[in-house]
């Protein structure tokens, strides 16, 4: 558990180097790992609308707890789920990584930019925008207590499910 006095001071190459890794257990499907660098109590928001500021009172295009986050890649891992045959490849590019401020609670709020390509059955679909993190120390290290992601183009018509998270 985070406390005030385990304040979290991350320099910017330790804030890339945790976002990096994020970003390859993602890209590796090693979502067990990925999962575990989430507080229990961490949401996962991509808004569905620039400048929205409440996951749990506006629309979203994904706002899940940890929970559904286990049950999500439960399935993304099941060779007998349909939706993921053949099984969806992605590659993560995380730039302009910036940890912006220090809260009062001891997280540190890192801002980058990123560019996802997801392939599957033959098609190519690229994800481009911004994540906010809050990250916190634990006694087992760094953790996610949010983790919020901004689409440049959340707001548009979108023709698909998004299979593998951001």
């Amino acid at each position: 558990m985070s406390t005030a006095a385990q304040a979290l001071r991350l320099s910017r190459v330790e804030a890339e180097d945790f976002l990096y890794r994020q970003a390859e257990f993602i890209d590796t499907r090693d979502f067990p790992s990925w999962i575990d660098l989430f507080t229990p109590d961490a949401p996962y928001w991509t808004a569905a609308r620039p400048g929205d500021t409440d996951p749990k009172s506006l629309l979203s295009l994904v706002c899940d707890a940890v929970p559904s986050m286990s049950a999500r890649c439960e399935r993304l891992l099941d060779r007998s789920t349909g939706g993921q045959q053949p099984r969806t490849r992605c590659s993560h590019i995380v730039s302009n990584v910036r940890v912006v401020e220090s809260t009062s609670d001891g997280a540190s709020v890192v801002r980058s930019r990123f560019h996802v390509t997801q392939f599957r059955r033959d098609a190519m679909k690229s994800y481009v925008g911004s994540y906010t993190h809050h990250l916190v120390a634990t006694d087992d290290g760094i953790k996610i207590r949010s983790q919020r992601v901004d689409l440049i183009d959340c707001d548009g018509i979108h023709d698909w499910i998004l299979q593998v998270y951001l």
